[in-house]
């Protein structure tokens, strides 16, 4: 294996990066099961209001990575990456931090411009900042539907790149983000 084992990520951006990843799955597969669903049915409603309260906490989730890994050292890269892995890393990464911004964001347009409710985990109600406006509710929707098919293939590529990473080039690029016992705040 040719990356330092014990080259990490900071534990708190690992435990962060894992919630999201579960999360963000969790919030796919709704958004597509609703998908599939006649509009007003249950348990469609009552989905849809699971899949947009995991789309604002991974909003907010997305925001404390971003400051927890600007305050975090990054590990070094395996000496595997050749400069068109590393573009492709950096691309796919890119991608999915605009992707967990874009996503909760054009479904709460959409939302809150359509009249839909707002209502976070079925506690409080976000409050409504685009309200009846039909335009805004359309491109919003449409918006959050066309990105979905970029989040199936952004996602695909991130996990096909850790198998690979993990089973084929044994790098070590999976240790770097994999949650480890005994894990101290450093």
């Amino acid at each position: 294996m040719s990356a330092d084992m014990t080259a990490a990520y900071a534990p708190l951006l690992r435990r962060i990066h894992w919630a999201t990843a579960v999360l963000f799955i969790a919030a796919v597969l709704i958004g597509f099961y609703c998908g599939l669903q006649p509009a007003g049915t249950s348990p469609r409603r009552e989905l849809l209001e699971v899949h947009k309260s995991l789309g604002m906490t991974l909003l907010f989730l997305s925001v404390l990575r971003l400051m927890v890994r600007a305050a975090t050292r990054v590990p070094p890269e395996p000496s595997s990456f050749g400069a068109l892995v590393r573009l492709a890393a950096r691309l796919n990464h890119v991608t999915l931090y605009l992707i967990l911004f874009a996503m909760p964001l054009t479904g709460y347009a959409f939302s809150s411009a359509g009249g839909y409710s707002l209502k976070y985990f079925w506690t409080f109600s976000w409050p409504r900042l685009v309200s009846g406006n039909p335009e805004i509710a359309h491109a919003g929707e449409v918006a959050h539907d066309t990105l979905a098919y970029v989040v199936y293939v952004a996602v695909a590529l991130h996990i096909a790149a850790t198998i690979w990473h993990a089973w084929v080039v044994r790098d070590g690029t999976l240790a770097r983000m994999w949650p480890r016992s005994g894990d101290s705040e450093r």
